[in-house]
């Protein structure tokens, strides 16, 4: 394989990593994520409406937390799953597999999964690939990753008319960490068996909560829609006038509703496994390998009458990763509140190799 291939006023700015087409890096806030399982998911669409709040300028293009997820752009990146077609986009670097196809239109699949799509081939591929995993050594990825953390981006690309639920995706993902005699360790980013639904209408997933999640190693909870290990992804959220996360028709709401599903181009939710991090900024710990099990959509082993809302049923999402400092969560009990008061930032970079054409 060829070697090509994110808060207040205080914020001032981003940087933007070298070469044309190459991502902004993210400088997520410690606070205003939800945490499910084990990692800590942060709405991009929120911390945009909060920087516009407090600087102006929109949330669109300029926006530090609105980021562009084109072929195009995203190129440079590590792309772990892709609709689109053709290199650089959907070919990785050496000591790592390329981009997992997922469905590109309304005539795919409504269910994606690492375990159910061929395993993607280039020369220089990883090689001895767990079953059903994306998989990259993690000298591979430390050389893409620079010293920096690991930022896992997905964008939302459902139906965006007719009934609401058209608009949510179940997700679920599991990150492992394998090495010569030492225990596979697991992280999973899970709803944990909890009602499938945004965390402002009584779902899963802890508002700045402490990653304490331990993982069997097993697979997804399928189960219906009053408990589930899948993530609902894509709905609309709403905050009140503390800036809490409520039900969009609580009569307290006012902001929102904020949409989720903005499309193949726009990332919506950035991801990250504080856990993981550690382990990834200590050197490693003897583990030598990194596989992601994604799932995404409709699981066959859902709960008959329980895909309304779950359904792959437009394609062309992407899970891709970029880089950002590590972040040093700080747990809040109650609600994220504090989202739109106390968030700061300093973007900054470091030069990494980019994918050539």
């Amino acid at each position: 394989m060829n070697m090509h291939k994110l808060l207040t006023g205080a914020v001032a700015g981003a940087l933007l990593m070298g070469g044309a087409g190459a991502q902004a890096a993210l400088n997520l806030p410690a606070t205003g994520y939800v945490t499910y399982g084990d990692g800590n998911s942060y709405s991009l669409p929120l911390l945009a409406y909060f920087y516009d709040q407090a600087n102006g300028g929109g949330t669109g293009p300029g926006n530090p937390f609105y980021v562009n997820s084109s072929p195009g752009t995203i190129q440079n990146q590590i792309v772990v799953a892709t609709g689109a077609n053709g290199a650089p986009v959907n070919t990785n670097f050496a000591g790592m597999d390329n981009a997992y196809p997922t469905p590109s239109g309304v005539a795919g699949a409504n269910f994606f999964s690492t375990g159910t799509t061929a395993d993607p081939g280039g020369a220089g591929q990883f090689t001895g690939d767990l079953a059903n995993t994306w998989d990259t050594t993690l000298a591979a990825l430390g050389g893409f990753l620079g010293g920096q953390a690991p930022i896992f981006l997905f964008n939302n690309n459902q139906v965006n008319s007719g009934a609401a639920t058209n608009q949510n995706l179940a997700i679920w993902a599991q990150i492992s960490l394998t090495g010569p005699n030492l225990p596979t360790l697991y992280f999973d980013f899970t709803n944990i068996n909890s009602p499938f639904a945004l965390v402002g209408d009584g779902g899963g997933g802890d508002p700045n909560g402490s990653p304490t999640y331990t993982s069997s190693g097993a697979g997804p909870i399928a189960g219906d829609n009053t408990a589930t290990d899948y993530v609902l992804a894509g709905g609309a959220v709403c905050l009140n006038g503390s800036n809490a996360l409520v039900s969009c028709s609580d009569p307290g709401v006012v902001v929102g509703p904020i949409n989720h599903n903005l499309g193949a181009n726009q990332a919506v939710y950035a991801v990250v496994f504080p856990e993981l991090n550690a382990i990834l900024a200590s050197g490693g710990g003897g583990y030598d390998s990194m596989h992601i099990d994604l799932r995404m959509g409709c699981d066959p082993g859902t709960a008959a009458g329980s895909c309304v809302g779950r359904d792959l049923n437009n394609g062309y999402e992407q899970l891709f990763i970029t880089t950002g400092p590590n972040v040093v969560n700080v747990p809040e009990p109650g609600s994220i509140a504090l989202l739109g008061v106390g968030l700061l930032g300093m973007f900054a970079g470091a030069a990494r190799r980019r994918k050539p054409d």
